[in-house]
């Protein structure tokens, strides 16, 4: 599916860099083989996306479709949880708050809803890691200099790829960038473009628009922990000849803590009931919400507050971008 070609990019990423200054000579101590540094950070992305279960809460602000939205989101491992806080800065009134709160507990009230939102992230997940495996062979890498600590690669489409899956074949229209962890061996960044128009089906069942461009974070939040932080797709194109689909959406996550494995849905509902609009905390408290992420215990349920200027991290797939993209993305097959 094409959706997934796209949005598995999208998945394993990058770290803010904004203070970060370009160098172009490479460590002195470091032998530096592109191909392989790439393949050698891909893989460890593939198995730390396995290893690690955590689960966090924490804010997410969409920009989508010329609106701004925020969300309290919290994780379980039944699934995740979300609750639109603000629309372009503005709180939501009553009705719409419990128009919101009726939206979740209707789903709570349906485990088999449940059920299948998880089992579509658990599929999404693995779709993404398989992209992820062909990755290294769809490209060819070169050392491009360092940006702060990390070691940046240009990818270029491997002329010798041919791709086993259809979704695969947008590999061979795109380039880019990676930035890379050498300590962690973790991908920091990843940034690309496509070169030219992608058509399905000879562009019978769509294309995707030459100059479509996408940029993701990712960064660790301490104790090797490493999570999405910034999502910036733009894309356009058309599905079955007629439908032109356009595709705007920038995600940043902020005000995160780590919470326990055994969290409920129903307990992440109430974390997010006692949600306050960003930057004001219960009694003006917000030492929770600062520093290193801290695990709370379920009782607890503590407010999910403070400035929304930091930048948090958690597992994602492509399951957790909004529904609204993936669903004009993956319109084009």
């Amino acid at each position: 599916m094409l959706g997934i070609a796209i949005l598995l990019l999208l998945s394993q990423s990058a770290c803010s860099l904004a203070s970060a200054q370009t160098q172009n000579a490479p460590p002195t101590n470091l032998e530096l083989d592109a191909n392989r540094l790439a393949r050698d950070v891909l893989q460890n992305e593939i198995q730390a996306e396995i290893d690690d279960d955590s689960l966090w809460c924490y804010r997410e602000l969409r920009e989508e479709q010329g609106e701004n939205k925020l969300f309290g989101v919290c994780q379980t491992k039944d699934g995740e949880i979300d609750r639109l806080l603000e629309v372009d800065g503005r709180e939501l009134s009553p009705t719409e708050r419990q128009a919101e709160d009726q939206r979740i507990q209707k789903m709570l009230n349906d485990p088999n809803q449940m059920r299948q939102q998880q089992k579509k992230r658990q599929d999404d997940g693995k779709q993404e890691r398989d992209m992820l495996k062909m990755f290294p062979d769809a490209f060819r890498f070169q050392y491009d200099g360092m940006q702060g600590n990390l070691i940046k690669l240009k990818f270029t489409p491997n002329p010798d790829f041919h791709a086993s899956r259809r979704a695969a074949q947008v590999f061979r229209h795109m380039q880019g960038s990676l930035l890379l962890d050498p300590e962690q061996k973790r991908l920091a960044e990843i940034e690309g473009q496509l070169i030219s128009d992608v058509k399905f089906g000879w562009g019978l069942l769509g294309h995707l628009d030459k100059g479509g461009t996408f940029r993701v974070q990712q960064e660790d939040l301490g104790s090797r922990h490493w999570e999405l932080t910034f999502l910036d797709v733009e894309m356009n194109g058309k599905a079955l000849l007629f439908k032109t689909i356009a595709v705007r959406e920038k995600v940043r996550d902020t005000d995160f803590q780590l919470v326990p494995d055994d969290l409920k849905p129903e307990e992440a509902f109430e974390i997010l009931r006692q949600e306050r609009r960003s930057g004001k905390c219960p009694e003006g408290d917000c030492s929770k919400a600062q520093g290193a992420p801290r695990p709370f215990s379920s009782s607890e349920l503590p407010h999910l507050c403070g400035s929304t200027s930091s930048l948090p991290r958690r597992k994602r797939t492509s399951a957790n971008f909004s529904s609204s993209t993936k669903n004009k993305i993956s319109a084009v097959r």
